[in-house]
């Protein structure tokens, strides 16, 4: 949504976007109500119910807002209405004035059970098995303890009725009737992601039940990233007392970043697992802003969306990689044209002066800027090649953006490091280079927070209470303040910026090690906040974004693999760069020096493959637990078969 205060309504929100928390504990009560008398069962409670003003069913309460634009007419608000009531999803539409037209989806769970049979949800069974869920057989879903109101998470039902409807009124959002579609964020369960000195680690199934799969992903990565650096944290100080051997430091690295990556996979299939995301596929249902033809599908026959690929490859192959690989070699020519700078500083003041630090320090910058600018002309050409499912376009959205961070971030170091050959001037580039990229992380992360909370002390005293002519028109006035509050948050869109500080920082941790023994503790140091400072902002910043699926990190898993191969060869350069290891090597080896370096290079990466293989991606578990589904599934198949052979018979 635009925040450049085109319309009233638009400069109100502006004012008054994060004065939502204040109108909280009004919210917070109704909601208590809501939950102790939607827990009766008898027709005391109903009444009950009757007596409380704005207290709804639980699973009739509002899930969904969307608002029409200026421009929508009240035909048009009906028209998305009936449309809308087609699929059995219950509305609102409230007309507040010209410029505020509300329209409010709920469900009960009938219908919410029976859109997550159509979208074949994968669901635990009484069995221990993951089936996909089947409204007629609701008892084999029934676990342990938990009702039919429990099926469903909390973040699949508003992705079940924006699916549901979404391409129904499509036509209306392309001509500019509709200006968002939204899911409201519910202030009870924001408390549980409050900061809690007492907690050991993060509610990451409470993550996921909100915010969905990916992002509950995000911070179970995370999470484990941290808990994992502090290996490499205690073995940065041993390295720096000690002054260790490198080729230790470089077995070391090679250990850890194999065992952290092949272990991550393991808790991430148990996460897919239980989330019911395991066997997600290039098959899977189309992302919304995929383009095609309606055309039956080879699999089930439904009428879907169909693209050729080999416009897609036409794409990809004859203007993307193009465009991708001209801004890869600017990339390095630039960075190479800051040593001239550099190297003209020196001549000009000498070694001693203070202007030698501006070359770097506007490079570090520059490479932030760069970033950003790359990363909109990266988004621009994957839009273009349209690809098909969520998991298809963001891996290659992540290849072609890894390609150029890795060259923009660490082409400077490899410069220095292989061919310049000066250590000493490569410990001193990158510590300047991560010491700046960690304030600018740090502002970003402290400052979007900070900002929000002074606006919000601002629009306190700006803020204008509903007037009584608005009042009249208003039916549920708690329900009207969130929606116009979070209608002016800013939208989340997705964790690449998040993935993207963490692999760089990976980087700077693992790539250079030999010389930066102390970059694993400032990550380690900087994650345990920055953590928490994303989930604030998840939570009070940003619009609750709607759940997206997904198996894995997708190809930032690839990035990470990629960047521990690459420290396994910069680790090993750097050993081999010493004079004395030279020295030793030309003494044994005078006629092929750089022989060791292959020979030592390959017991490395066959340690690497060696630990690769002994620990397998999913956990024991995982695969009975997949073959026991596999197995119903067969079983459950034969019966039908069997079923139908009866009765044909007897009929």
């Amino acid at each position: 949504m635009s925040l450049d205060g085109k319309s009233p309504r638009t400069r109100n929100i502006i004012e008054n976007q994060l004065f939502r928390r204040q109108h909280s504990l009004k919210l917070e009560a109704l909601q208590r109500k809501r939950s102790q008398f939607g827990r009766s069962g008898d027709g005391s409670g109903g009444d009950a119910i009757d007596h409380v003003d704005d207290v709804e069913e639980p699973f009739n309460k509002t899930h969904i807002v969307i608002i029409f634009t200026e421009k929508a007419k009240l035909r048009h608000c009906q028209d998305v209405e009936k449309i809308i009531q087609e699929f059995g999803i219950q509305t609102t539409l409230e007309i507040v004035g010209k410029t505020e037209k509300y329209l409010y989806l709920s469900a009960s769970l009938d219908t919410l059970l029976r859109l997550a049979d159509a979208a074949e949800l994968e669901k635990m069974t009484t069995t221990g098995s993951m089936q996909k869920f089947n409204h007629g057989c609701i008892s084999d879903f029934l676990l342990p303890g938990i009702n039919r109101e429990q099926i469903l998470r909390f973040c699949e039902i508003p992705v079940l009725i924006k699916d549901a409807v979404k391409p129904a009124i499509r036509s209306y959002i392309q001509k500019g009737y509709i200006e968002d579609i939204f899911p409201l964020h519910d202030i009870l369960f924001l408390d549980r992601f409050n900061w809690n000195l007492k907690r050991t680690k993060l509610p990451i199934e409470d993550i996921r039940n909100y915010f969905g799969s990916s992002i509950g992903l995000y911070f179970g990565f995370i999470e484990f990233y941290t808990k994992a650096l502090i290996f490499p944290a205690v073995f940065g100080i041993l390295q720096s007392l000690f002054e260790l051997n490198l080729s230790l430091v470089c077995s070391f690295y090679v250990i850890w970043t194999t065992i952290f990556l092949e272990l991550w996979k393991r808790k991430c299939a148990g996460y897919s697992y239980r989330w019911g995301t395991i066997e997600m596929s290039s098959l899977d249902k189309p992302r919304s802003s995929y383009q095609g033809q309606l055309k039956p599908d080879p699999i089930t026959g439904k009428m879907t969306l169909h693209y050729p690929m080999r416009y897609t490859y036409l794409q990809m192959y004859c203007i993307s990689y193009p465009v991708v690989i001209g801004c890869v070699i600017s990339a390095a020519w630039f960075a190479l044209y800051q040593f001239q700078i550099e190297a003209e500083v020196l001549a000009d003041f000498g070694a001693d002066s203070w202007l030698l630090y501006i070359p770097v320090i506007v490079q570090s910058v520059l490479i932030a800027i760069f970033s950003w600018a790359y990363e909109k002309l990266a988004t621009f050409l994957t839009n273009l090649e349209n690809h098909r499912t969520r998991s298809q376009y963001d891996r290659h959205r992540v290849n072609k953006l890894m390609l150029f961070e890795i060259v923009n971030n660490f082409f400077s170091q490899f410069y220095i490091a292989f061919v310049l050959q000066d250590l000493k001037q490569l410990k001193y580039q990158l510590m300047m280079q991560l010491l700046i990229f960690q304030l600018l992380c740090i502002a970003q992360e402290i400052g979007i927070p900070l900002m929000a909370v002074i606006r919000q002390k601002y629009a306190k005293y700006r803020h204008n209470e509903v007037s009584e002519e608005k009042m009249r028109t208003i039916s549920n006035l708690p329900r009207y303040e969130q929606s116009f509050y979070e209608s002016g948050l800013d939208a989340y869109h997705s964790t690449y910026e998040d993935y993207l500080q963490v692999c760089i920082q990976f980087g700077f941790v693992v790539l250079f090690a030999a010389v930066a023994p102390f970059a694993a503790i400032g990550a380690l140091i900087n994650n345990v906040f920055a953590v928490h400072i994303d989930m604030f902002k998840l939570s009070n910043i940003f619009k609750r974004p709607f759940a997206r699926r997904a198996k894995n990190i997708g190809a930032w898993q690839l990035a990470f693999e990629l960047l521990s191969v690459m420290s396994l060869l910069s680790n090993c350069g750097l050993l081999f760069l010493q004079p004395n290891v030279k020295e030793f090597f030309s003494h044994w080896l005078p006629s092929v020096p750089d022989l060791s370096f292959v020979i030592f290079e390959h017991v490395l990466l066959g340690l690497k493959f060696l630990i690769h293989k002994v620990i397998h991606e999913r956990p024991r578990w995982v695969r009975i637990g997949l073959l026991k589904a596999d197995f119903e599934t067969s079983q459950a198949l034969k019966q039908l078969k069997k079923f139908k052979a009866e009765a044909s018979k007897s009929a």
